[in-house]
Parts: structure tokens; C-alpha cells; sequence
């Protein structure tokens, strides 16, 4: 016969020393409703991309500690030696990078990225407003679907002018209608020897960032491998050697246009030819500039000056993804984010026409500039890119110098760019 009170006892017994409950057990694992969550120390890297602890500060970890208190951050700044593979290789891994579109591809050789696709999913974030193709450049370098990267802000391509030395030569300035063929006659115009000065029309930066504002890759994506021998690369290093060819614009940098200013015409990111056109201005030497979209081809209208967004970048192997991926999604997303990025001279990412209109109205030095050029034409689409950029656009590059130089011709060139950078792309996947 049972004895049900011993039964009874001993199951009470049992209970006690559980909790008296399963769901006990469980709740007492979890936070205490009312308890703010545990602190947080985010490490964030910028990837090959220059960016300010002041930018840093303003635009990500205030807004951030502003909307989520718990969080902080911790800058491991590139340019104080911490670079993404010191950092990895002394177990010190980011939790975020920060980076460009142009070197989002070279996280892949690190393993470093986390696919987002299954946080946007579980979090319900809104991409819709969101410029497209921003969110399209975080899918570019995968192969399978994956969201590496979501955008913060971008950054374009400008035609940057010295007013001055137009109204000296009579010229009249640049516009934002232009095509190569005009710009090119003004180039030629503006380049001039004049008082024993040489002056010069324009600078370019390199043949790979001329071939990119219409979308040039380097990289085939179907082949994985270098195609330098296109037509469009052909047609961009014909361009690129027209300009560079012209008797006295050669040998030019940013300081010929701002410093011994000398120089008509400047093609160069706006926000990183702004920020240096203001110190400029602060040290009491300022320019008298102004700027205009850069010009089109003729069976390409309407495009003009390709986008350079930036992104942030989640390490697969963080022990703070949920928290990081919260922090990034708040900036890519909110408003007040986004109207105060357009306000510094930041192109914000969302679609919504009225964060632009406020653009650059908080920069002094651009007080009176025409900045409605910055956003007046479409950018084609980001170019293909992966890990394999880095060892093909060098070799591009030197292909664009060896023309202007007189030391190749451009289908030696190409052929040459090419061959060495698949031999280096071979090397590479031994």
C-alpha cells in the first residue's frame, strides 16, 4: 500500500530544492523586469577609410549611447596603428568595421563578415527606405545572397572649381550638363602658361576611379578572374589619356588646386575635398571654389559621378552581435541620424527627399556653394567587386600610367594589367 503523505513529502522536497517550479528556475535566469541591460563595450575598426574620432564621436557614438544608454564604444583607430590584421592576429577582433564601398571586398580575405540577412529578418528591420542601391553595394561582394553590410551615409564624386582662375582667363565655369567632349575643350582652355606660371585644367585621380563612375569592375563575376581588355575600360583609358595627355596638366595633386592654386579643375569626393578646402578656409587662406557634377558621356547621359557609400560591417565571430547589429541598424534608419549626417555634408542614405534638403547647411565653408550639384544627377550602379580587387586595380592603374607616360600603348597596356593581375590572383588562391 502507498503511503501518499511520504510520497506528498518527498515530492515537496524535491520541488524545493529545484526552485518549487520549473518556470522559477527560468525566470530567476533571466533579467529582472525593470533592470536596464548588462553594459556594453562595442570595438569598432575603420577599414582603409579615413574617418575623424571627432566624426566618429558626433555621428555614431552619441546618437548611438543617445537612443541605447547601455552601449560604448571603443575606437581602434587605423591610422594609430591598428589595423584590421594587427588587430585579428592579436585576438583583439572589432566588432564593427567601418569601411567604403571600394574596400568592403578585402573583409572577405579576413573571414571577417557577418551575414545580416538573418538579424534583419529576426529583428524585422525596415529596408524600404533605404536607398536601393546602398543596400544592393551590401550585397555586391557575396555570392549566395548575403547582406555583409549595411549603409551609414555616401559620399560622391565632384568636379571642384577655382572661380578665380576662370574669371582670370575669361572662361566661363564648368557646368553640370556637360559632356566629356565639352569638358575636354575646357580642360585644353584652362591649361595655359601664363607669367611664367604653368597652369593646368584638371586633375584626375586614376584610371580605375574614372572607369568606376559608370560602373566599370575589374573583377568578372562569372569568372572570378580580371577582365581589363573590355571595351569599357578601353573607352575609360582613352578618356583617362586625352585629359592626362594635354601639354602641362600633368604631375598634379590636391594641393596644386588648394594650396598653390594653380589648378582649374579638381575631381575628387566631396566630403573629403570639403573637409580639406575647410581647413583651408580656418587657416585663414581660404579658396575662392565652387562645384558642378562631373561630366557624362554621350551614350551614358544623366550619370554622373558615382556614389562612395559607407558601410558597417559585423564580425562573425563578436560576442555582441545583437547589440552591434541594433546599434547599426538605428543609424542606418533614423531619421534624426540621417538629417544631422545631411546637415555636416553627408549624403544620407534614406530615400525620403526631406533629408537632403537640408544638406551642408551646418558646414560654414559651404554657405553660398552650389550644392544642389551634389544630388542633380543618378550614379550608375556600384561595380561588381570581391576580394580580388585589390591585386586587379593596381595593375589597372599602372596600365592608365604607362599610356599617359608614353610607355605603352592601351591594348599592351591592358593585356599586360591583366596578366599580371590573374597571375597574382592564381598565386593568391594556391
Amino acid at each position: 500500500m502507498v503511503n501518499h503523505k511520504g510520497m506528498a513529502a518527498l515530492i515537496c522536497f524535491i520541488l524545493i530544492l529545484s526552485g518549487c517550479s520549473g518556470k522559477a528556475a527560468v525566470q530567476n535566469a533571466e533579467p529582472k523586469a525593470g533592470l536596464p541591460p548588462e553594459p556594453i563595450t562595442l570595438k569598432i575598426n575603420n577599414f582603409n577609410t579615413a574617418i575623424s574620432q571627432e566624426d566618429i564621436e558626433s555621428n555614431i557614438i552619441m546618437p548611438v549611447k543617445k537612443k541605447y544608454p547601455h552601449i560604448s564604444f571603443e575606437f581602434l583607430d587605423q591610422l594609430k596603428g591598428s589595423t584590421l590584421q594587427n588587430l585579428i592576429t592579436a585576438g583583439n577582433v572589432p566588432d564593427i568595421v567601418f569601411t567604403d564601398y571600394p574596400n568592403l571586398s578585402g573583409l572577405l580575405e579576413f573571414d571577417y563578415p557577418q551575414d545580416l540577412n538573418e538579424f534583419v529578418k529576426a529583428k524585422q528591420v525596415a529596408l524600404g527606405g533605404v536607398n536601393p542601391q546602398m543596400i544592393e553595394g551590401g550585397k555586391r561582394i557575396g555570392t549566395k545572397g548575403e547582406l555583409y553590410a549595411l549603409p551609414f551615409y555616401m559620399d560622391r564624386m565632384m568636379l571642384f572649381y577655382n572661380k578665380d582662375l576662370f574669371q582670370k582667363f575669361g572662361v566661363p565655369y564648368p557646368t553640370d550638363d556637360m559632356n566629356y567632349d565639352e569638358f575636354i575643350a575646357l580642360v585644353k582652355r584652362m591649361t595655359r602658361l601664363d607669367g611664367g606660371v604653368q597652369y593646368a585644367g584638371m586633375r584626375t585621380i586614376n584610371l580605375h576611379t574614372t572607369g568606376t563612375q559608370w560602373g566599370y569592375p575589374v573583377i568578372d563575376p562569372k569568372t572570378g578572374t580580371a577582365s581589363l581588355q573590355t571595351d569599357s575600360w578601353k573607352k575609360a583609358l582613352t578618356l583617362f589619356n586625352d585629359i592626362n595627355s594635354i601639354p602641362g596638366n600633368e604631375k598634379l595633386t590636391n594641393e596644386t588646386f588648394y594650396k598653390e592654386q594653380r589648378l582649374a579643375m579638381l575631381q575628387q569626393s566631396f566630403s573629403i575635398m570639403v573637409g580639406l578646402l575647410e581647413g583651408v578656409r580656418k587657416s585663414g587662406s581660404p579658396l575662392n571654389w565652387d562645384i558642378a557634377a562631373m561630366p557624362q558621356l554621350k551614350d551614358a547621359p544623366g550619370v554622373s559621378g558615382f556614389y562612395k557609400p559607407y558601410y558597417f560591417v559585423l564580425s562573425k565571430s563578436s560576442k555582441h552581435k545583437e547589440a552591434a547589429f541594433e546599434a547599426v541598424a538605428y543609424l542606418m534608419n533614423s531619421k534624426e541620424v540621417q538629417l544631422n549626417l545631411s546637415k555636416n555634408g553627408k549624403m544620407p542614405i534614406l530615400t525620403d527627399e526631406e533629408m537632403i534638403k537640408p544638406f551642408g547647411s551646418a558646414v560654414e565653408g559651404l554657405a553660398g556653394k552650389r550644392i544642389e550639384a551634389v544630388s542633380k544627377h543618378k550614379s550608375a550602379d556600384l561595380a561588381y567587386s570581391n576580394e580580388f580587387d585589390k591585386l586587379a586595380s593596381p595593375q589597372l592603374n599602372t596600365a592608365g600610367t604607362n599610356v599617359i607616360t608614353g610607355k605603352s600603348d592601351m591594348n599592351s597596356a591592358l593585356r599586360e594589367a591583366e596578366e599580371a593581375a590573374n597571375k597574382s590572383i592564381a598565386e593568391k588562391k594556391k
